[in-house]
């Protein structure tokens, strides 16, 4: 990779309802790094600097760069990157995955070609669990699984073009792990069996095309009942009833809360979402976004 070229890796959407960390979607938010200088005088190093103002918390692309390095152990140039985020941090649009992928890229761009199988595994170890890792490296609609050896299985597919998401994220920010811990240890049967119904009923409407039991699939009992109590306006976001809006659900752990709606009536959706904030008097800012589709050996291959 040369000076100034670009990685870009797309925020998501995860869960969607019953898909608990399995489900996601890359959309059109990113993470972006450039590359600054290279110095081959401090092999293995990498300084950042923000486009903005810096990100509070862990600079989660060192740390997956440095994770890269570590494993697959081929020293590379030292580097100084210039990041940026459109993607809310602590909002639930997988901010911290998209950052972790394009540190993992970052290295696989300089060392040469790196494992696509490693760069996930390396992710979802980082992340703790799979969705938006697997949604941030692959793109499009991805679906995760977990081994008992720690390998990962993930396969992504294009998104109806047709679906467009309308995000309500609100003022406050929600960290992943206070969310975590809302959840229950175990699950009911029947409720056990209500999500896998609307999970797979969720892929096939998804494939077929028939959105009219978008809503219906979108359903879930394992984590958005529990969420409810700290995400401001999710039950009443999900009670909504509008001819525009075909199905709620919560963005990963929240606070990010999404409506899906056909392109053309993405303005109906995002009013009617909108109005639950206004009507509860949260501040809030509605993002129209739209799915990225399945990469195709992005960035993993050694650019010369």
């Amino acid at each position: 990779m040369h000076e100034h070229e670009e990685i870009a890796v797309p925020g998501s959407v995860s869960n969607l309802g019953p898909g608990f960390d399995a489900l996601s979607v890359a959309i059109d938010l990113h993470v972006r790094v450039r590359i600054l200088a290279l110095n081959s005088d401090a092999p293995d190093t990498i300084r950042t600097m923000f486009a903005d103002a810096p990100h509070p918390g862990d600079n989660r692309i060192e740390i997956g760069f440095r994770r890269a390095r570590a494993w697959f152990g081929r020293s590379v140039p030292g580097v100084c990157i210039e990041a940026a985020s459109d993607v809310p941090m602590k909002a639930g649009l997988g901010s911290s995955a998209a950052a972790t992928v394009a540190g993992l890229l970052l290295y696989g761009s300089l060392a040469g070609p790196c494992d696509t199988a490693d760069l996930l595994r390396l992710a979802c170890e980082l992340e703790g669990h799979p969705d938006n890792a697997s949604a941030a490296l692959l793109g499009g609609l991805t679906v995760s699984c977990v081994c008992e050896d720690g390998r990962v299985i993930a396969r992504a597919s294009a998104w109806p073009e047709t679906i467009q998401f309308v995000v309500a994220t609100p003022g406050s920010m929600l960290e992943t792990a206070r969310s975590r811990v809302a959840l229950a240890a175990q699950i009911p049967l029947p409720d056990a069996v209500f999500n896998l119904q609307r999970a797979l009923l969720l892929l096939q409407v998804l494939e077929s095309g028939d959105f009219g039991h978008l809503g219906e699939a979108l359903r879930d009992r394992w984590h958005q009942p529990a969420r409810s109590a700290l995400v401001p306006c999710l039950a009443e976001a999900l009670a909504i009833e509008h001819p525009a809006v075909l199905g709620v659900c919560l963005s990963g752990a929240g606070s990010s809360v999404v409506a899906l709606a056909r392109a053309e009536r993405t303005r109906e959706a995002a009013a009617a979402l909108s109005a639950v904030y206004e009507r509860l008097q949260v501040p809030h800012t509605i993002r129209i976004l739209r799915a990225q589709p399945p990469v195709r050996a992005r960035a993993l291959q050694h650019t010369t």
